[in-house]
């Protein structure tokens, strides 16, 4: 990406130049320690390479500098009335620096856990190549619980296994009144309560579950949110 910035005034200098560059490096990478080095282009006066402190390295996060004379000239300026500053940054090394994304090629991938993670600018998180063991569950909580609290149940009942969890999701929320009356006789369900169908998708990362260690994960799951009297386990 190039970032040109035009001024009908021949005094932009150095300070100008810098001014733009802590506002870039602030805005890509908040907080970030960066640095400058000397460079020459073609079409900049006083070329500088930007590096940003990444995981105890120095990376180019981008170039710039005054826009040369020539370069004005040949777009119809007159240097003696106009100036500015030119400044490229490549949009990968900056979206890669600012998420934490470990290699580059997770940028294009198809993998729908990854590239959902490409539209938005929160921190990267780590997705294991290892397939995945799918549970689903048909449990009766009390009508007032959500996600939200569902997921601090789950999280707390399976304590340091809780990394195994990729994703809990319901499939399907309906309540006692709503349920045919062979339902409420199975699943015991009361006034007040729902059945929710949830899937569990386990995946660590570093290893694949066996079938018999994805049905104790499930169970521990089931016994922790499940609050109907009949038990269903696995």
């Amino acid at each position: 990406m190039d970032l040109w910035r035009i001024r009908s005034t021949p005094e932009t200098g150095d300070e100008d130049m810098l001014t733009m560059i802590s506002c870039l490096v602030e805005t890509v990478l908040p907080g970030a320690e960066w640095t400058m080095t000397d460079v020459t282009h073609p079409y900049t006066v006083g070329g500088r390479q930007i590096d940003v402190l990444h995981e105890g390295e120095w990376l180019e996060l981008a170039e710039c500098g005054r826009i040369h004379p020539d370069v004005l000239r040949g777009s119809g300026l007159d240097p003696e009335r106009w100036s500015g500053v030119a400044l490229g940054m490549g949009l990968e090394r900056a979206l890669m620096l600012r998420k934490g994304i470990p290699d580059i090629r997770c940028l294009r991938a198809e993998d729908p856990r990854i590239a959902a993670q490409m539209l938005t600018l929160e921190p990267w998180r780590h997705v294991s190549p290892l397939p995945a063991v799918r549970r689903d569950i048909s449990v009766v909580l009390s009508a007032d619980e959500d996600e939200e609290t569902l997921g601090d149940t789950v999280r707390t009942a399976l304590g340091d296994d809780a990394g195994v969890v990729e994703s809990l999701e319901v499939l399907s929320r309906t309540a006692h009144e709503d349920l045919p009356e062979a339902a409420r006789s199975r699943l015991g369900t009361q006034e007040g309560q729902v059945n929710l169908l949830l899937r569990i998708v386990l995946r660590p990362l570093d290893r694949t579950l066996t079938s018999d260690e994805a049905n104790v994960i499930r169970n521990r799951i089931y016994t922790a949110v499940h609050q109907g009297p009949v038990l269903e386990l696995i």
